[in-house]
């Protein structure tokens, strides 16, 4: 089968977060059509946990759905900074917390029909916890839990934010093969 070409590409709309881009495109079959896409800079989604099977999670206002999330710890990478680079960022602004042992445990599409974004999941180990320095107008609760109990929290619905329940399935998964 024959490739699909991007004809032309404009942009939309362009913020501080992500870009808006319409392209209009020749289907193998030579038809063209026109999508719309958003793209994002990536991020970075960390996972800490302790030598006891603790992880910490966040509570977090989140304006849009009007309460509460329970999630992973998760930002933005800046421009010319590493992904991992990205999380120990993240990790010590939002919570306060520096890890000395990294592994990026997934890397997953949000979502691959219309937005263009990586995520990049990190287990972060050997914790040591300091002050947070969280942007201006965060609200964040750190949150300690069992993996078990993070798991029925995913099962039940109160997680459902999808690359932290992807995340907890992946250190379960861990635990499960005794990597973890």
């Amino acid at each position: 089968m024959d490739k699909w070409k991007i004809v032309s590409e404009k942009s939309i709309l362009k913020s501080r977060f992500f870009e808006v881009k319409e392209q209009e495109v020749a289907l193998p079959d030579n038809k063209k059509r026109v999508y719309q896409t958003v793209e994002r800079l990536p991020t970075v989604n960390i996972f800490p946990i302790l030598s006891n099977d603790k992880i910490y999670l966040i509570s977090q206002y989140r304006p849009m759905f009007g309460k509460r999330i329970l999630e992973a710890i998760a930002g933005h990478v800046e421009e010319n900074e590493t992904t991992l680079a990205g999380a120990k960022r993240e990790l010590k602004e939002e919570v306060g917390i520096t890890a000395f042992q990294w592994e990026e445990i997934a890397r997953i599409q949000k979502s691959a029909s219309i937005i263009k974004e990586t995520a990049h999941i990190f287990l972060a180990q050997d914790l040591e916890l300091g002050e947070a320095q969280p942007d201006e107008g965060e609200d964040i609760a750190l949150i300690k839990l069992s993996l078990a109990e993070a798991m029925e929290k995913v099962v039940s619905g109160e997680i459902n934010d999808a690359v932290t329940m992807i995340g907890i399935f992946m250190l379960d998964r861990l635990k499960r093969e005794k990597k973890l």
